[in-house]
Parts: structure tokens; C-alpha cells; sequence
């Protein structure tokens, strides 16, 4: 979060949405467009919303959306699902004096930052059901609470994410914390110049329809199968209470570099959700010996986290195709998948 006024004001509107570049053609592959799109992906109704503002963490509320799909909505036309469903701007930043506002509608520059054009292509909706909006607590009241597990966790490895997706573990010790030992509170019911002021336009896999982009990069395909599951086989989707993550450590904490799983399952019931119980590993090109080896990495690993529940978690390795090298040990093999997608 850019600053205490910028909290106050998405806490008011139970309103979030990060600042993206527009895009006004294809998506460029040194974009990180997907990626973004792919955070939001994971959001499902109900899934709670933290804010991180100057080493504290701040709650939100809850999701307001879908239960099966990507719980985000469009705003504006200034992506590619924004103008397949031809969206109408329904929340407009631009006018805020912190921003620069420009001849486009939704579309503006932030002075302190740099002089790049930015809007706000998704949004979640939120809404505080438990009591605890603008309550916050120190980060490292989370992080050495967290810290007691031997194994790196999102929010402690965060690296390149528009936002973090939590593990229920992570969650749940972070509502326990602003329920019993929250140090501050934000007040947010103050009076401000933006407000929803069209229907929200609902994500719908319907707007993905007859569409091909350019850039189908692995962020593309980590999008599409987490907001819309249904394109994974069924043995492959998650179950209702599942909780979705995307690019999670699946490794130790090393200098640069950890390994990190393309899309996480975690239930509650396992491991105190704290890891997962099936992965998801995406190739956009045939895969052999090395990325079958990756799988293989998550496994040993998650042996030494998990020695007692390491044989029943999954690993699905998914690939357009396979080369004659991939092959997966035997002492994985019940336990890692090769599926061509």
C-alpha cells in the first residue's frame, strides 16, 4: 500500500486494485500483465484481504464474488478482458490529487513514483464480517509467529507478485493475531471524492471465449486454469474448500533463486495448511528429464517438511507434450502425474 490516506480509502469502499500499465493492443511478452492477472485469479469468495503498509498489516474483510471462479471484477477497457466484455468504468482513481490525471478516462500517472501511465484493469470487492477492518498488527508479529515452521512461506518469501496469496496457515495465524493482539487502528469512515459509481462487471470465463493471445506465456496459462479450473481435468481441479496459491516456495530458504511451484492446493485439515496437497506445474513447451526432475525437488523436499504426510501429496507436471527423456524415478513415481494439456 502507497500510504495511510490510499488504505483509509479502499478500507472505506471495501475496494482494491493494483496499478497496471493499460493495455491498448497484445499483451507484450516482457509484460508482467499475466502475472498480475493471475494473483487475482486465486480469489474466491470469502478469501481475506490484508493490507501491507509500512511494516504493519492491516485487515480488510472478505471477498465478495464467485465461489468457482476468479472472485475479481473488469474495470474499464484498458485490458483485453475489459474489452471482450466491453466493461464500463466503475471505479475512476484519476481525480485524486495524489495522481496526475490524464485525457483518457481511468488513466493516470503518479508524480512520486514515475511518469508512466497507470490504471486499474481489476478490482476486488471486499467486506468486513468479522468486526476486524483497519485492525493491524506489526509484520513481525506475523513473521515470528509463522517463523516456527522450518520451511519458507509466501508471505516471507514474497517476490514479484502484484499481491501475496496466503496459505490458511498464514491466514489463520494473522486473524488470531488482529483478533487478540492488534497494536492499532486504522479509522476509515471519512468522507472522500471516489466512489463505485457503475455495476461492476464480474469476471466470467465467458469473456476468454474465441480468444488467442499472442503472449501465451506460463503467467497466461497460471491465469486461465485458476480462474476458470473447469479447463483442468477433473482429477486435477480443486475441491470446494480449497484454498489456491500461486508461485510458492517449495524449497529451502536459500540467497536467490527458491524454487517455487507454479499453483498450490492447501486445505485447512492438511499440515495445518500450512503446505500443500497437490502442485501444479505448467510448461508452455515439451518437457523431459529436467522438469520431471523439478517435480521430483518439491517431493524431496516436502519429505523433509513432512515426513508423516509427504506420500499423499501430488504432483502434476503439465505440458503441451513430452520429450522421450521424461521420465520420473521410482521413487516418485506414484506420486508424480504427466499430463498433456
Amino acid at each position: 500500500m502507497f500510504d495511510k490516506d490510499t488504505l483509509r480509502l479502499y478500507l472505506n469502499k471495501g475496494i482494491y486494485g493494483f496499478h497496471m500499465p493499460p493495455i491498448y493492443g497484445e499483451v507484450s511478452s516482457r509484460s508482467r500483465h499475466y502475472a498480475a492477472l493471475a494473483d487475482y485469479a486465486c480469489a474466491r469468495k470469502d478469501t481475506h484481504v490484508f493490507f501491507f503498509l509500512k511494516r504493519e498489516i492491516i485487515y480488510g474483510g472478505q471477498i465478495i464474488g464467485s465461489e468457482k471462479v476468479g472472485a475479481f471484477f473488469l474495470n474499464g477497457t484498458c485490458s483485453l478482458l475489459g474489452r471482450a466484455a466491453k466493461a464500463p468504468l466503475f471505479w475512476d482513481e484519476s481525480g485524486r490529487a495524489c495522481y496526475q490525471k490524464t485525457e483518457k478516462e481511468g488513466i493516470f500517472i503518479r508524480p512520486n513514483i514515475n511518469k508512466n501511465e497507470v490504471c486499474q484493469p481489476y478490482i476486488i470487492l471486499f467486506q468486513d464480517k468479522l468486526g476486524l477492518a483497519g485492525n493491524a498488527i506489526s509484520s513481525d508479529q506475523l513473521y515470528l509467529n509463522i517463523g516456527r515452521k522450518p520451511f519458507p512461506l509466501p508471505t516471507n518469501s514474497i517476490a514479484g507478485m502484484s499481491f501475496c496469496t496466503m496459505t490458511p496457515f498464514e491466514t489463520n495465524v494473522a486473524l488470531e493475531l488482529l483478533k487478540n493482539e492488534s497494536v492499532s487502528r486504522y479509522e476509515y469512515n471519512l468522507s472522500n471524492e471516489v466512489y463505485i459509481k457503475e455495476k461492476p462487471t464480474a469476471y466470467s470465463p465467458i469473456y476468454e471465449q474465441n480468444r488467442t493471445p499472442q503472449n501465451q506465456s506460463e503467467s497466461y496459462f497460471e491465469a486461465r486454469v485458476l480462474s476458470d479450473p473447469v479447463l483442468l481435468k477433473e482429477e486435477l481441479r480443486p475441491d470446494d474448500d480449497t484454498t489456491l496459491c500461486r508461485q510458492v516456495p517449495i524449497s529451502p530458504f536459500k540467497p536467490s533463486q527458491m524454487d517455487r511451484a507454479d499453483i498450490c492446493y492447501y486445505k485447512d485439515s492438511f499440515h495445518e495448511g500450512a503446505l500443500p496437497y497437490s502442485i501444479i506445474e505448467l510448461k508452455i513447451a515439451k518437457a523431459g528429464r529436467a522438469e520431471c526432475e523439478q517435480a521430483e525437488r518439491y517431493l524431496k523436499w516436502l519429505r523433509i517438511c513432512a515426513p508423516d504426510k509427504c506420500d499423499e501429496i501430488m504432483v502434476y507436471l503439465l505440458a503441451p507434450d513430452f520429450k522421450s527423456t521424461a521420465s520420473v524415478s521410482s521413487e516418485f513415481r506414484n506420486q508424480v502425474r504427466l499430463v498433456k494439456i
